[in-house]
């Protein structure tokens, strides 16, 4: 029998959203490897990323529901994580500025008991208004954009040069709840 559900994620906006669900839960995350494949899909490489992180937490955490999560940002079929650094922040934003892209979210849920998984992804298409140099600089110096994938936070500050989404917003943030809350049920949770 499972007896709670765990996030994989060290990310205060997942944890945020699940509590949104009103999922009790508790965060363990270990690190990995998060090379993209260049021979699959970015749909394929979000959902494969969020698997191995619930597995690797699943691996040390008995009888949980696991939730792994991967997002990244993909324009001009260059794929964008979080940036390294303030340059690789500014180089992202420059990419993405007055452009449509989109972002990809893939989360897992596994039962850390038989290691069944449930899993998928959502796809959202998002415009990005045109930014000065001086909003750039800015928005970097406000810290915000360095651990967020595609260096922008559409739930923070970032919102502000986000004319417009086609998709699910949750997805954008990091965890689509809608998705999440079909792949519990699907692995025995009950809300």
């Amino acid at each position: 029998m499972l007896t709670e559900v765990v996030l994989a994620s060290s990310s205060p906006r997942r944890t945020e959203l699940l509590q949104l669900l009103g999922v009790l839960h508790r965060v363990y995350s270990i690190p990995i490897d998060e090379t993209f494949n260049k021979d699959t899909s970015v749909s394929s490489n979000v959902v494969r990323l969020a698997v191995e992180k619930a597995r690797a937490v699943a691996e040390q955490v008995p009888h949980a529901w696991v939730i792994g999560a991967d997002t990244v940002v993909v324009c001009d079929q260059q794929v964008y994580g979080k940036p390294k650094d303030d340059a690789a922040a500014l180089d992202m934003l420059h990419a993405l500025q007055g452009r449509e892209h989109e972002v990809f979210s893939g989360v897992a849920v596994l039962n850390s008991r038989t290691f069944e998984v449930q899993s998928g992804f959502r796809k959202v298409k998002v415009k990005m208004s045109s930014l000065t140099e001086s909003d750039m600089l800015q928005y970097i110096a406000s810290r915000e954009p360095l651990d967020k994938a595609g260096a922008y936070a559409i739930q923070g500050k970032g919102a502000r040069w986000i004319e417009w989404i086609e998709g699910d917003y949750y997805a954008v943030v990091g965890l689509p709840l809608e998705l999440t809350s079909r792949l519990l049920v699907a692995s025995g949770y009950i809300f």
